[in-house]
């Protein structure tokens, strides 16, 4: 499928470990996709955390790589994933992110920021598997904490004037469009709406699903703007049950 943001496409993971990397200099050294996929599972494995099910974009050229690794570990409703991303053209440092997965309603939340554990200069091969063992025992405390604070989402009232702020300033800071709204509008607002329960956790989850079918790359730079804006909320606003 052919997605039209950030010029990525949904592919199988062959194609991502067939892409060979690009010529490197004296300085920085490409590795390949597989370089970065191949320890990173060795890794995970060492957690004894099993990947469920494995989701990958490319960018045309084949230079940016992201992914989302849904784990086998399941709490109530929710899956655990992490994002990973690699890049030959300079454009990122390779890295993984901890996130959320709602299975009733298929939505995938990030924490935010990326843990960037190794840019691409001289050394990195043979520093690769290490690296990858480190950073996977780093964002798996990571991804523990964010599910933590998804669930107590639940515990924060909002009422309706609230929850129109909040979605005025979701648009205001490019988490959604206001071409989305009236699908939003559908999700939460409207009597009978799937998500329409007066709570951060709920207006969170149908964010979410409006984002849900965006591109991993993009999905992930709105997770983070949404995620700071609950937390504007939760600081200034919330009022605990």
């Amino acid at each position: 499928m052919l997605i039209a943001h950030c010029d990525t496409d949904y592919v199988e993971e062959g194609q991502v470990l067939d892409i060979e990397p690009v010529e490197g200099t004296e300085t920085w050294k490409p590795v390949s996709h597989r370089e970065v996929i191949i320890p990173l599972q060795n890794a995970l494995a060492t957690t004894g955390m099993k990947i469920a099910r494995k989701t990958y974009s490319l960018s045309p050229n084949g230079h940016k790589m992201f992914a989302v690794w849904q784990l086998d570990n399941v709490d109530g409703g929710m899956a655990y994933t992490l994002g990973v991303r690699n890049s030959m053209d300079k454009s990122l440092a390779l890295g993984i992110v901890a996130g959320t997965k709602i299975l009733v309603c298929d939505n995938l939340s990030f924490s935010g920021d990326f843990i960037r554990f190794r840019k691409h200069t001289k050394g990195i091969v043979d520093e690769l598997d290490q690296l990858c063992l480190e950073a996977v025992r780093n964002v798996t405390g990571s991804l523990k904490d964010f599910a933590e604070w998804h669930k107590r989402l639940v515990t924060y009232v909002l009422r309706r004037r609230q929850a129109e702020v909040l979605t005025f300033r979701a648009m205001e800071k490019g988490v959604m469009s206001p071409s989305q709204f009236r699908a939003f509008y559908e999700l939460y607002f409207e009597e009978g709406a799937r998500y329409g329960r007066p709570d951060l956790y709920h207006w969170h989850e149908a964010v979410t699903d409006l984002n849900r079918d965006k591109n991993l790359f993009q999905v992930l730079d709105r997770n983070k703007k949404l995620n700071q804006v609950c937390n504007e909320f939760i600081s200034r606003y919330g009022q605990r049950l």
